[in-house]
């Protein structure tokens, strides 16, 4: 279990337009010190997380001020911002010095566990003070190489620490980043129907246990769509899962649903983290549900995600036809004590009962016989 502290613990960063580089823990906010706040995390039972966004600088930052040439700019012209912000050029080995070296200084003050390495704006205006002429051509490339090398001293200095990459969402999964960072963040949209789209495309190539995914708060940040905090923690189970919201602020009845889903997680974590992974329907096809399934490697135990996004008028039930599973063996679902044999689960099917309107799910957990 862990607390992750996002943005705004640093410099003075009281909005987004300031302070990005400036790697230095804001005493103001966090009353006592970083070392203080983790021990009381701690202290609680959880581990503790902390954001950085280490690749940018914001114009209005300390760092800025004593190094503009340290970003990434076209001699003569004035660099376009992105989000308020410039990114640094980490081709240049004094930049990445000292960034790394403020970054060092904060995970080594206390039992940090957990670094989520953002990155929130796109490469333009490529132009480096520090490369000749001749090898300005090679900025992305060695920018890249810059970004691995820095992860491949954070994950030496700090073995203990897992890392997670993130870029506006999914931006950053690609194998070279999984070396160092075995989870990557899937998407800023966290609406549950939007992410079974979004989750289902990146399953295509990753596997669950690197999907960043969260129950977030309703009505959501980015449609306004209000989806039952169940089905939300359905579709967050097909990833990393967590919840990316404030506890005290939702509603009473989503809150109590918390300790039962956290269960769920544990329960079902080993399976979904190793299992195989089956894709049952899509809903970005048929617009009206979304299945899925995770088999373990012996066959024994399967678990089953049905959401049903758009219910049909006098459709009492939807027959889904499972796989993966071995024929010949009999299963028990968990839930109704029913028996199946594999085949039957497989070419005959299952019926999707008792979901009365949109945005709903349920699961079926099966145990060989």
């Amino acid at each position: 279990e862990m607390l992750v502290m996002d943005d705004g613990w640093f410099g003075k960063r009281n909005n987004d337009n300031c302070s990005l580089g400036d790697w230095v823990v804001n005493e103001e906010k966090i009353k006592g010190g970083l070392k203080y706040l983790v021990d009381e995390v701690n202290r609680l039972g959880m581990d503790f997380g902390i954001w950085f966004e280490p690749e940018m600088v914001s114009p209005d930052s300390d760092l800025y001020r004593a190094h503009p040439d340290w970003c990434i700019h076209i001699e003569g012209r004035t660099p376009g911002l992105s989000r308020n912000q410039l990114v640094l050029d980490l081709t240049n080995p004094e930049v990445v010095e000292t960034v790394y070296g403020m970054l060092k200084k904060i995970l080594s003050e206390a039992n940090i566990r957990y670094v989520k390495w953002d990155m929130n704006r796109p490469l333009t205006d490529l132009g480096s003070n520090y490369l000749p002429p001749e090898r300005q051509g090679e900025i992305s490339h060695r920018y890249v190489l810059a970004v691995y090398r820095m992860l491949e001293r954070l994950t030496t200095d700090f073995p203990h620490i897992l890392v997670e990459g993130c870029s506006g969402g999914g931006a950053r999964f690609d194998p070279g980043i999984l070396y160092y960072c075995p989870q990557i963040w899937c998407s800023d949209d966290t609406d549950a129907i939007e992410r079974l789209i979004i989750q289902r495309g990146t399953a295509m190539v990753y596997p669950l246990s690197t999907i960043g995914a969260h129950v977030s708060d309703c009505p959501n940040h980015v449609l306004g769509r209000t989806t039952p905090f169940e089905t939300r923690g359905y579709v967050a189970l097909a990833g990393t899962f967590g919840y990316e919201l404030d506890v005290t602020r939702i509603p009473k009845e989503d809150r109590e649903m918390i300790p039962e889903q956290v269960k769920m997680y544990h329960r079902y974590n080993d399976l979904i983290r190793e299992g195989d992974y089956y894709r049952i329907a899509d809903y970005g096809e048929n617009r009206l549900y979304d299945a899925w399934m995770v088999v373990s490697k012996d066959k024994r135990e399967a678990l089953v995600t049905y959401i049903q996004v758009m219910q049909r008028p006098n459709y009492k039930s939807r027959r889904i036809r499972l796989k993966g599973l071995d024929e010949n063996t009999v299963y028990r679902d968990e839930q109704t004590g029913e028996t199946y044999t594999g085949s039957a689960l497989m070419y005959a099917g299952i019926n999707m009962t008792g979901l009365h309107g949109d945005f709903k799910g349920k699961l079926i957990h099966l145990t060989a016989v």
